[in-house]
């Protein structure tokens, strides 16, 4: 594939982000990806949110993290230096963190409120626990969703705004009895109905391209990925209100509408268990399929950020999703305990180069190139 068609890192400098005070990888050569291997608190999980940190200016991971500054230390900085897919010459890209605020600079210029579709760098995340996705609470799977949309219907992002406005003086009027709801009703039922459409027409698509890249795993035999809009499917939105109003004004909240939406993958109209490992897989490929709507809704396309894929998946599974990975039109990032050339053999792309990381506070890099 040409070296012109899709984005890619060249270098990344880190400094005093959790556990690595300074790192530099030249990734000049890793054309396709680079598979970063090492052992527990190497530092390969943090090397990923770098990447993350430069694209997204915020990290993946929660509260419980812990500070992203190293301790003892003011400034978090991180440089990227990178190519855009189609584009003439390299861009640089960087994210500083001290205690007064973070800063992202593309070029020279600050990046301030910028809409994620308009980022310099697209990516696209597998963290290490991705099955919580399927397995946790409807909200995480909304927030998957909307995330996806927003990319596409770019005015989605104000509509939730509003939809939360609106929801939250909606049950505060619950709270003062039915005379107060009805004004409310009409603006919700409107931004709802906004949401509900574009969460639809993006589902309907994802749904199409779920289904396809999920034929050959066997696991995913005759599943299917079902939306479920938060109100009754035969119903609209303003007969669900008026339904549950008694429930509503008891409990002080709206019981029905997009805010409860949630996404499964059902068989036969039933709601699929799968185990770890394929619940890992089945989200691989949900993030798969959503790189193809974005494609194909003019997106450029993303770089991957794959947090030790191979664990918890069979090794026929896997093998399929390596083969995957390596068609996508962006440069994979994956990272994996341990080392030796089984870690080369095992990279998401058959071009990958392997480099080990040495403890982080050596804040070194040994690449290696694959055969």
């Amino acid at each position: 594939m040409d070296g012109h068609r899709y984005p890619r890192l060249l270098s990344l400098r880190i400094r005093n982000l959790r556990n690595l005070r300074s790192l530099t990888l030249d990734l000049e050569a890793c054309h396709r990806g680079i598979c970063i291997t090492g052992g527990n608190g190497a530092g390969k999980t943090a090397l990923l949110e770098a990447v993350y940190l430069l694209a997204r200016g915020r990290t993946f991971r929660g509260r419980k993290a812990g500070p992203l500054t190293t301790d003892g230390e003011q400034r978090t900085i991180i440089e990227c230096r990178f190519q855009q897919a189609d584009a003439q010459g390299d861009s640089i890209l960087s994210f500083e963190r001290t205690p007064r605020e973070s800063v992202r600079q593309c070029n020279g210029w600050v990046l301030r409120g910028q809409s994620p579709h308009e980022s310099p760098l697209l990516v696209k995340l597998v963290g290490e626990n991705p099955q919580a996705l399927l397995e946790g609470q409807p909200a995480l799977r909304r927030a998957l969703l909307d995330w996806n949309v927003f990319h596409v219907e770019h005015r989605f992002g104000g509509w939730r705004n509003d939809l939360r406005r609106v929801l939250s003086q909606r049950n505060a009027a619950l709270r003062q009895g039915s005379r107060a709801v009805a004004a409310w009703d009409g603006p919700f039922i409107e931004f709802a109905e906004r949401i509900h459409d574009a969460r639809r027409a993006f589902v309907s698509c994802w749904r199409t391209e779920f289904t396809r890249l999920a034929d050959g795993f066997p696991f995913l035999d005759g599943c299917d990925l079902r939306y479920k809009q938060g109100w009754a499917r035969d119903a609209d939105l303003g007969a669900a209100l008026e339904r549950s109003r008694h429930v509503d004004l008891t409990r002080c909240q709206t019981a029905s509408g997009p805010h409860r939406a949630d996404l499964v993958i059902t068989r036969d109209g039933v709601i699929v268990r799968l185990s770890r490992g394929q619940a890992k897989a089945a989200v691989c490929l949900l993030q798969l399929a959503a790189e193809q709507v974005h494609r194909a809704n003019g997106l450029k396309p993303s770089i991957w950020l794959l947090d030790d894929l191979a664990a918890e998946i069979d090794a026929a599974a896997f093998k399929r999703l390596r083969s995957l990975y390596a068609g996508v039109c962006g440069q994979c990032i994956t990272t994996r305990v341990g080392v030796g050339d089984v870690i080369v053999g095992n990279a998401p792309s058959p071009n990958a180069q392997m480099s080990h990381m040495e403890h982080p506070t050596r804040g070194q890099s040994k690449p290696v190139d694959a055969p």
